[in-house]
């Protein structure tokens, strides 16, 4: 949708004037809140203007579907098509200030800590800082590679299974046996799990595959079927996909959300954690996405904005930071903000991370950790 507008709406179709006067509306709406009036406007850039001049403009902005009137004898407020224009073509770049910065890198500082914890951390900051809500993301994967197998004797009766699958991420399965165990069979287990069934998704693992796995494991091929079973079950259960809320108190200070109505409409967009999950699935990995109001799925009503960055680790995304606001919020802070914020986050969780500014001191590496016993 955003990509869409933006080819509709060229910087070239409004006068530098027009812009001016725009970005002057915008920010002005973002600061107070309130319409804007021909009066508000007549210096502009170092430049003054007349009233007149400056009501001619703003109808022409409002003919072009830029501005609108809430009321007959009040001012005008931007539209959803004047703030995509805004957010494309007219912010200024927010600059950091050092105690922004030094705030940023803290997250990363710590040395070892899983990934969702970093997350939290993040988000639980930059809602502070912005003073709007702000989402933690994680995707959702429904089939995963499992990369190495380890096996564990536990008893007679008993094994435990690790099932890695990725540098940080794994999987426990106990097993129950039937038949007496020995430390040795236990360790052929983990050789033939690493030779059949390392490094290929859990539907590849087939029924020629099992049958080769029984024979190998002779005397103890009875236990293959029911190992592969949990282990397919620990392979394709949800991973990630999740969506946590920092900070909503935060938005209940501006007007937008000042009745019961808008409430209950702010509510039901955190509600979507489904959909939240499919905006940041769809969202791109080089850039800080916006979606305006009705751009996105999430908010049917069209009286909220989402700000959303990707994390990534070593090139694949892993999870999302994402701000949640009325449609006026201050845009240029909040894209320099998440934007550095996620990727001091991706940089911290990668194994060869990149030179990011830092006030005091450098973040470690840290890893995600999942333990599940089947």
């Amino acid at each position: 949708m955003a990509e869409r507008n933006r080819e509709r709406h060229e910087a070239g179709e409004l006068s530098d004037r027009q812009k001016l006067i725009l970005r002057e509306i915008v920010d002005f709406h973002i600061k107070n809140g309130e319409p804007v009036g021909s009066r508000a406007l007549t210096n502009i850039g170092g430049k003054s203007y007349s009233s007149a001049t400056i009501r001619n403009e703003m109808a022409a902005l409002e003919d072009g579907g830029y501005l609108e009137s809430l009321h007959t004898s009040s001012g005008r407020v931007p539209t959803e098509m004047g703030y995509r224009f805004y957010v494309d073509w007219l912010r200024e770049r927010y600059q950091v200030t050092k105690r922004e910065l030094d705030a940023i890198n803290s997250v990363a500082a710590t040395r070892r800590a899983e990934l969702d914890k970093i997350l939290e951390s993040a988000t639980k900051l930059v809602s502070a800082m912005t003073n709007y809500t702000a989402l933690s993301i994680t995707p959702r994967r429904t089939s995963v590679m499992a990369e190495h197998y380890e096996t564990v004797y536990l008893g007679e009766k008993s094994l435990l299974i690790v099932v890695m699958l990725g540098e940080d991420t794994m999987r426990t399965v106990r097993v129950y046996s039937q038949i007496p165990l020995t430390r040795e069979a236990v360790t052929r287990l983990s050789e033939v799990l690493n030779k059949y069934a390392a490094g290929v998704v859990a539907e590849d693992i087939n029924l020629p595959t099992i049958m080769r796995m029984e024979a190998e494991m002779e005397e103890y091929g009875t236990l293959i079927a029911p190992i592969i079973k949990k282990i397919y079950e620990a392979m394709t259960e949800d991973v990630g996909g999740e969506v946590k809320i920092e900070g909503v108190n935060n938005l209940l200070q501006y007007p937008e959300y000042s009745d019961v109505d808008s409430v209950k409409d702010l509510l039901s967009i955190f509600e979507r954690r489904d959909d939240i999950v499919k905006l940041a699935a769809g969202a791109s990995s080089d850039d800080v996405n916006v979606y305006i109001g009705k751009e996105n799925a999430v908010d049917s009503h069209g009286s909220s904005s989402i700000v959303m960055r990707t994390v990534k680790r070593d090139g694949e995304v892993v999870g999302a930071i994402a701000i949640i606001g009325p449609r006026r919020m201050d845009y240029s802070r909040v894209m320099e903000l998440l934007d550095l914020l996620a990727g001091n986050v991706s940089s911290a969780v990668s194994k060869n991370p990149r030179l990011l500014p830092r006030a005091d001191e450098d973040g470690g590496e840290l890893e995600e950790k999942n333990d599940t016993e089947a």
